[in-house]
Formats: C-alpha cells, sequence, structure tokens
C-alpha cells in the first residue's frame, strides 16, 4: 500500500495536509498527515468527503451536449470539436470579447485554473472582478498595509486578548479553534463580537452581540475612546503611521451615543473592550461575513486602524489577521506569460447580470482599466466595445447557485446563445448550460495547492487514482482544446514541466526546492509575526489610515413599523457552500429567535415563505436563541430544489474591491404558504 501526498482544494482557511493511502489504484484511506506542522493529524469531514464525492453514484465521467432539452452523451472527442468550433465561430464574428469566463473557489490547486489562462492565450474575454468571499478586505488590508498578512496561529499563546470578530473557527477553520482553545488554557482571554452567539462564543470568556453591519461604529466607537483617555501609542503612529490627525480630527467629531446606536453595543461594554485590547499585546481574528456589505472595505479599514494607532501591528501576540497571501506575490503563477497574449474586458461579480444584458443591447461603456460601468451615462469617456456575450464557459463554480439575485442572473445567463460547464457533477449551474465536460477530482489529479487565508504551506498534490479519461483532467482538456483552436504560443508541456517553472521562485528561499522535495517535505516561507520589520509595502512605506468620512456622521439607521428581517447567510460546520449539499432531502431550514417568534404569534417548527423584491423560497422555519433579534439566519449551500437563500440575496456591490453584498439584503416572513 503507498502513502501519497496531498491537500485539501477546498477553499477553505486551513488547506489540509492529507496523507492518501492506495492499493490497487483504489484509495483505501485519507488522512491527516500528523507529522504535519500545521495540520497536525486532524480533517475536518468537509475534507474526509473528497473520498465519498470521487465514488459519487451521481458523478459524471461522460461529456453530454443538450439537444432540444435533453441531454445527450457524447464522446470528448466530439466535445472538443464542438467547442474549439464555437470558440473560432464567435472570435470571428463577434471578437474574443463575446466569450465569458467566469471561475471561482471551487477548487484551489493552482492547474484547475489553466481555463483562465488558455482564455488568455486565446487572445482576451470577458472576466469578472470582485466576488463573494473576501474581496472588500483583501482591498482594505492591500490599502493600508500594502499588503496581505497574518501571523501564524502559534503566535497567539503570546497574545493576552484574542478578539474574534465576526468568524466563527469551531465551524470554518477548525486549527484556528484549536490554537484559541490552546491560549485560553494558557491564560488569553478569548472574546466574541458577532451577531449570532456561535460555537466559538460558546467557550468564549467574553460575547458581545453586535447588529449587522455595526462592525465599522463599534471600531469607530473602541477608537474615540482609545483616543479620549490618551491610549494611543503616539511613538508608533509618528515611526510608521501615515493619517492619524485626520482620523483622529474624524473620530473627535462623531457622536459616541450613535455610534453606540448603529453597532448595538453598551458603553460599558465598549469600554471593556478597550481595556482589553490596549492591554498588550492582543490579536484581533476578522471574519469575511462583515465585509459583505457596502461599506465593506470601510469596516476592515477601521479595525485595522486600531491595531496602528496602539502599536500592536508587527508584535508577537499582536496584529489584525484577515488574510495571508504568502505564495501569490512570490511563485510564477503564468510561467509562459498569457497575460502578455490578451487584452481582457472585465466586470464586477455584482453587475454580471447587467453585463450580459446591457453588451447584448449594446449599450455596455468601460472605465480606462477596462471595467464595465453599470448605469453609465452615455458620455465620451466611457468606451464601448460593442461586443455581445454569446459564449459563457464556467469552472470551478456554481454560480447559478452561489451568487446573489439568481432570478435576475438566471433570466440574464439564459440569453447567451452558447453555455459550457466544467464540473463533476450536474449542478444548478449545469443544468442551465449547453455542454456539459466532466471533471476530475483532486484526488485524481497532480497539482500545487496553498491557501492564501491561513495555512502557510504549499503542498505537492500528487495523484492519488488515475481518471477514467485523461481529458477529465482541464490541464489537459485545455491543452488539447489549445491544438485544435490553433493557440500557437500556449504551453504544451508536461504537468511537472509547468509546475518546476511555478515554483522556480522558491530556490531563493530554498535552492533544494523542487517538485521531488515539496512531494517529501513540509515547507513554507511564512514568518510567524506579520509586519515585523515595520516596513509596509505601501508607497510611503508606512501603515497608511483611509477612512469614509461620510459615513457615521449621524444615526441614520431605518425605523419603521414593518417586521422585516435581516437575512445572514453564514458557513456551517458541515458544507463548503454547495458541494455537500446534493444529498439533502426536504426544504432549507431558517432560524429566528424566540422573542421574534413570539411577536410572529409563532411557537414551533413551521413551513414559511422568505420573501424580498429579488424573489421567494419556502424554509422550514425554526427557533434558536443564539440568533439576534431581527435577524434571519440561513447557511450556504442550499440548492435550487432546497429553496435557496441566494434567490433573495442582494447583488449589490461593496465600496471598494468589488464584494458581493450578501448582507444587505432584508427579507419579510409569510405564514400564509
Amino acid at each position: 500500500m503507498k502513502k501519497l501526498s496531498h491537500g485539501c482544494t477546498l477553499d477553505c482557511f486551513d488547506c489540509c495536509k492529507f496523507n492518501i493511502y492506495v492499493d490497487k489504484n483504489e484509495i483505501v484511506k485519507i488522512q491527516g498527515d500528523k507529522e504535519h506542522p500545521y495540520t497536525k493529524g486532524f480533517i475536518c469531514k468537509k475534507g474526509l468527503a473528497h473520498l465519498d464525492r470521487l465514488k459519487h453514484r451521481e458523478r459524471i465521467y461522460s461529456p453530454m451536449i443538450k439537444i432540444n432539452g435533453e441531454w445527450k452523451e457524447i464522446s470528448f472527442d466530439e466535445a472538443l470539436n464542438i467547442m474549439a468550433e464555437k470558440l473560432k465561430y464567435y472570435k470571428n464574428k463577434y471578437s474574443s470579447k463575446s466569450i465569458l469566463y467566469y471561475e471561482q473557489y471551487g477548487n484551489g490547486a493552482l492547474l484547475k485554473s489553466m481555463g483562465d489562462l488558455f482564455f488568455n492565450f486565446y487572445g482576451g474575454v470577458s472576466k469578472s472582478k470582485g466576488g463573494p468571499c473576501w474581496s472588500a478586505g483583501i482591498k482594505a488590508q492591500t490599502y493600508n498595509f500594502g499588503d496581505v498578512k497574518s501571523h501564524s496561529l502559534d503566535d497567539m499563546i503570546n497574545s493576552k486578548t484574542i478578539f474574534v470578530w465576526g468568524k466563527n473557527p469551531a465551524f470554518t477553520t477548525i486549527h484556528t479553534m484549536q490554537s484559541i482553545k490552546k491560549a485560553k488554557s494558557n491564560g488569553s482571554k478569548i472574546v466574541v463580537i458577532d451577531p449570532i452567539y456561535t460555537k466559538t462564543a460558546e467557550m468564549a470568556d467574553k460575547y458581545v452581540r453586535i447588529k449587522p453591519n455595526g462592525d465599522g461604529a463599534l471600531a469607530l466607537a473602541m477608537g474615540k475612546i482609545i483616543i479620549d483617555k490618551n491610549l494611543y501609542d503616539r511613538n508608533y503612529i509618528k515611526s510608521y503611521v501615515n493619517g492619524f490627525e485626520d482620523y483622529k480630527n474624524y473620530v473627535e467629531s462623531l457622536n459616541l451615543e450613535d455610534l453606540i446606536e448603529i453597532c448595538g453595543v453598551s458603553k460599558d461594554d465598549i469600554e471593556e473592550l478597550v481595556m482589553l485590547y490596549t492591554n498588550k499585546y492582543s490579536t484581533i481574528l476578522l471574519g469575511y461575513g462583515m465585509q459583505k456589505y457596502k461599506n465593506g472595505g470601510n469596516t476592515i479599514s477601521l479595525v485595522d486602524i486600531l491595531g496602528a494607532i496602539t502599536g500592536q501591528i508587527g508584535f508577537a501576540g499582536g496584529g489584525i489577521n484577515y488574510a495571508n497571501k504568502v505564495y501569490p506575490n512570490v511563485i510564477d503563477s503564468d510561467p509562459y506569460n498569457s497575460e502578455k497574449s490578451c487584452e481582457n474586458r472585465f466586470f464586477y461579480v455584482s453587475h454580471m447580470a447587467d453585463f450580459i444584458n446591457d453588451s447584448l443591447l449594446g449599450r455596455d461603456f468601460y472605465d480606462d482599466d477596462k471595467v464595465y460601468l453599470k448605469d453609465a451615462s452615455l458620455d465620451k469617456e466611457s468606451k464601448k466595445y460593442n461586443t455581445p456575450i454569446k459564449m459563457s464557459v464556467i469552472t470551478k463554480s456554481n454560480l447559478l447557485n452561489q451568487l446573489a439575485n439568481l432570478n435576475n442572473l438566471n433570466d440574464a445567463f439564459s440569453k447567451v446563445e452558447f453555455k459550457v460547464c466544467f464540473d463533476m457533477f450536474m449542478t444548478d449551474t449545469a443544468k442551465e448550460c449547453d455542454l456539459f465536460i466532466p471533471t476530475t477530482s483532486t484526488l485524481e489529479s497532480e497539482d500545487l495547492i496553498y491557501s492564501s487565508m491561513t495555512s502557510p504551506y504549499i503542498i505537492y498534490n500528487e495523484k492519488a487514482v488515475e481518471p477514467k479519461n485523461e481529458l477529465m483532467d482541464e490541464y489537459e482538456f485545455f491543452k488539447e482544446l489549445a491544438k485544435r483552436v490553433k493557440l500557437d504560443n500556449y504551453p504544451y508541456v508536461d504537468k511537472q514541466e509547468y509546475l518546476s517553472k511555478v515554483i522556480e521562485p522558491l530556490k531563493k528561499f530554498n535552492d533544494e526546492v523542487d517538485i521531488e522535495y515539496l512531494k517529501n517535505n513540509y515547507f513554507t516561507i511564512h514568518k510567524p509575526v506579520a509586519w515585523e520589520d515595520k516596513k509596509f509595502k505601501t508607497a510611503s512605506g508606512k501603515f497608511e489610515i483611509f477612512f469614509n468620512e461620510s459615513l457615521y456622521l449621524e444615526n441614520n439607521n431605518k425605523k419603521d413599523n414593518k417586521l422585516s428581517f435581516k437575512l445572514l447567510t453564514c458557513h456551517s460546520r458541515d458544507t463548503l457552500s454547495s458541494q455537500h449539499m446534493m444529498d439533502e432531502d426536504g426544504i432549507s431550514v431558517a432560524y429566528i429567535n424566540e422573542e421574534m417568534a413570539r411577536k410572529l404569534s409563532f411557537n414551533e417548527e413551521k413551513i414559511v415563505t422568505l420573501r424580498n423584491h429579488n424573489g421567494e423560497i419556502r424554509v422550514n422555519l425554526k427557533i434558536d436563541n443564539s440568533v439576534a433579534d431581527f435577524i434571519v439566519l440561513m447557511y450556504v449551500g442550499w440548492w435550487t430544489k432546497h429553496g435557496n437563500p441566494n434567490y433573495l440575496t442582494d447583488s449589490g456591490v461593496s465600496d471598494i474591491g468589488g464584494q458581493v453584498t450578501y448582507n444587505e439584503t432584508e427579507v419579510e416572513i409569510d405564514f400564509a404558504v
């Protein structure tokens, strides 16, 4: 029996290291690598489910074409010919930008994204910016620090207080949770700030319930008290921070009572948070839900500023931990310079439906960066392509499940003439397409994987078992497609050669690094304390304070007599997005607390309709007192057949970064089903 190296490719903070045990081209078991410095032998059920998905009864192994609404199996040769002819036809008639290419986080392995590079070599197409996950916060931290870095999990042992802000590691990052427990047993205090009393909150020393989108107001209230009580670090600010005086003037102009009303946290609690946080060194772990609002980037920046003005950036036990982009700017993920072969145009993910519709109507306009301008006036400064979207290619994404305002997106998507989906299963997205290309499981693919969220290790994935057809591997499929489309400059090389070029820059950290080395060793270039040298990657070399000075000048909380609820869609313990929900029976589940149920004259589990201006779904409504007032909680991943909350969610765009603003959604509950 062979033991092979592999890393989990799910869109997760932890990127766990597996040992895969194989006998006669059959996987016997998957185990967490006990020797790995990050994984330490334990993995979650989502990681173990890779084996279930590999052998799932609903898995598709043959390409299919839709004819008169019915799927028909075809060969890979036929599928390649169909796709090649479509690509040549649309490029010749409408230009390469008539192709919409979309991928997201369905598989994090590097070579699963070869479609993106293929379409660069093809000449450039229409691609997305921003996204459904972390975009506003990434942009904010880049403005503040110049890059996005986090401390190692082990550094929490040095923290006097650990603030878990809008994050539920008990469900979403089990290794973070283990480190929190270890730090707590060593004497660190744990503070959880969240609208939901989460499983993580259950083990905290202090839980602070905050209103949805109250995080920026809370950060400002803390900043105001820190300044009022002279708890800021003047020497640190003088040496390493730009923009403090403007920030100080801003917070001094704000009314503390207004901030308290907006965030829903009492003055006593805020003062206690300040006392705990300014007792150096304390660390903050930020979740992604708090930036899924229109002001999401501003919110993350306001929390970052707390770390800067108290002098807690660059020291053991401190830091603001949002994401950890160790490798993207180091490795060469495009070693054959595909970007030189193309001119892409772009649209924000939130604007995909409008972009498709406007392109078909010939009224799509673009800024100087070739980004689609929604609701653009017909002025001379806007660029116009006059190129309709005629074909779409979807990889690594169940976008007609995961993106917002699905009624609107489905309608726009249906107007695209020819749609191709790459997947293992007939997902909600695949059902709406015209050509289906089956793909490999991660267990059938040689690849590289790393996380840009928490785990700092890069992992070489050995192919554990052979796929039924070599062309199920996206790397091989797009290489063959490139031949048929006659892309002369495409890299017609095997995976080993390609990956060797990708990791070549790592040799400056360790000249022994190659594929074989990564297969047999644990490798990271991460430093345990982010920004320890205080050399920020901004233009000034300092931490840059930025904020929207037009926000929070007064309390604009809406007050009306209508009993509406904020819809929060969070990640559960059992599934990552939609991948593990296909076998669930019945309808989706939503939760409100007992007090809200009383207001609705509701006292037991019941089938209800949730509705708003975007649509409606039927759900099984349950009572759960972990949920705050005027909130409906649902977990993500439900399919259309269950009642997907994304038929209700708003497809707005954040202030910076292009984040989808899911958490702006409000719904009403109707008991007349």
